[in-house]
C-alpha cells in the first residue's frame, strides 16, 4: 500500500523529555496499527508514547487499552487526548491483560496489528523495518524481531535477545514448548490476527497459545535480526522473573496444540534450563555466570550451544 504524508506535531527527543511539547515535523505513515494493553504503568507511558511519535515512518493509530489502572495512567493518557493517532479504550476494572489486546485488536483499522508493551521503547526505524518486509514478502503473515533487554533503573544495556529468523526454526520452537518469536514486537497481518483470541485463563503463556496456534494453522512465521524495542527489565516486568506452573503451563498448550505429550521430568528440566540460563545472561558474577551456564549445558547441551552460536553469530 503506498505510505501517505502525514503531518503531525511531535517532540523527537523522546528518550529524554516528555512528547507533548509541540514541534513541526512532517513525517510519513503506513497503514499499522499498534495495540498496547496497560495497566498501572503510567511512569512509563510517556516514554512509550513518544518512541513510537518519534518513529521514522509513524502507524495508523497507537490503540492503548487501559485495563482499569489505578495509577495516574489516565491522566497521562487524557494528556495526549488532541492528538488524532492516539486512540484510547478503557476499562473501568481491571480485567486482565488477555482482555485488554482482545478489545485493542478488536478496534484496529490498520492493514496489519503491532504489539508493544507500555513499559517497552520502540526503536526509531522498528515499524519501518517490518512494514518493508511485509510489503516485500507477501507470503509472511507473522513478523517478528529482537529486542536490547535494558535496565529499567539505571537504563543500561543488558544484551540483545536472539530470536532465529526462518519459518521452520519458529515452527520448531513452538513445537519444543518454547517461544518462536518475542511477542511484544510482532507485526501481523490484521485478518490473521482478528481470527485469534487470547485467553486469560492462560496467562502469562496467553502469547504462546496464540502464535502455537497461528503457525500449526499454517500461517508463515518470520522474524528480523536486529533489536526492535529496548525491553524494560524491572521488578514488574514478565521477563524478569519465571515459576515453573508458566513452564506448565505452556506445555499443557503445546501438548494440546500439536498433539504431543510432555512428562513432568520434561518440564522440570526445561525450567531448570531456562532459569540458569536466565541468571547466566543477568549476572554481574563472572563466576556466577560459568556456573550458571556449565548447569544450563548440563541440562540441556544441545540447546545452550544453539544459544550461544547464534549470540556470537550475532
Amino acid at each position: 500500500m503506498e505510505i501517505k504524508k502525514y503531518e503531525i506535531f511531535i517532540n523527537v527527543i523522546y528518550f529524554c523529555g516528555s512528547p507533548r511539547e509541540p514541534g513541526n515535523v512532517e513525517q510519513q505513515t503506513a497503514d499499522i496499527s499498534i495495540v498496547v494493553a496497560n495497566y498501572n504503568n503510567g511512569r512509563y507511558l510517556d516514554t512509550l508514547i513518544g518512541s513510537v511519535l518519534g518513529s521514522t515512518l509513524l502507524p495508523r493509530e497507537l490503540i492503548i487499552v487501559d485495563d482499569g489502572s489505578t495509577d495516574q495512567s489516565a491522566e497521562i493518557l487524557e494528556a495526549y487526548a488532541g492528538n488524532p493517532m492516539l486512540r484510547t479504550i478503557r476499562f473501568t476494572e481491571n480485567r486482565g491483560f488477555a482482555h485488554a489486546l482482545n478489545a485493542g485488536i478488536s478496534a484496529a483499522s490498520g492493514r496489519y496489528i503491532g504489539r508493544v508493551d507500555p513499559d517497552d521503547i520502540l526503536l526509531p526505524q522498528r515499524l519501518e523495518w517490518q512494514y518493508r518486509y511485509m510489503e516485500e514478502h507477501p507470503e509472511v503473515d507473522v513478523l517478528g524481531g529482537n529486542v536490547m533487554y535494558f535496565h529499567g533503573e539505571t537504563g543500561r544495556d543488558i544484551f540483545p535477545s536472539n530470536f532465529r529468523p526462518h519459518h521452520h526454526d519458529i515452527l520448531s520452537a513452538y513445537r519444543q514448548g518454547d517461544h518462536g518469536i518475542q511477542h511484544p514486537t510482532v507485526l501481523v497481518k490484521a485478518p490473521v490476527y482478528k481470527q485469534y483470541q487470547y485467553f486469560q485463563e492462560h496467562f502469562p503463556a496467553e502469547d504462546y497459545d496464540v502464535f502455537a496456534r497461528m503457525i500449526r494453522d499454517g500461517y508463515r512465521f518470520a522474524n528480523l535480526p536486529q533489536p526492535l524495542n529496548r525491553m524494560r527489565i524491572h521488578a514488574g516486568s514478565v521477563s524478569a522473573g519465571l515459576c515453573f506452573l508458566t513452564i506448565r503451563k505452556t506445555f499443557l498448550l503445546r501438548d494440546q496444540i500439536f498433539g504431543l505429550h510432555s512428562t513432568s521430568w520434561q518440564q522440570k528440566r526445561y525450567y531448570y534450563h531456562i532459569l540458569l540460563y536466565r541468571r547466566f545472561l543477568f549476572a554481574r558474577n563472572y563466576c556466577t555466570k560459568i556456573l550458571c551456564i556449565a548447569l544450563s549445558a548440563m541440562i540441556y547441551p544441545r540447546k545452550v550451544m544453539l544459544r550461544l552460536k547464534d549470540r556470537f553469530r550475532a
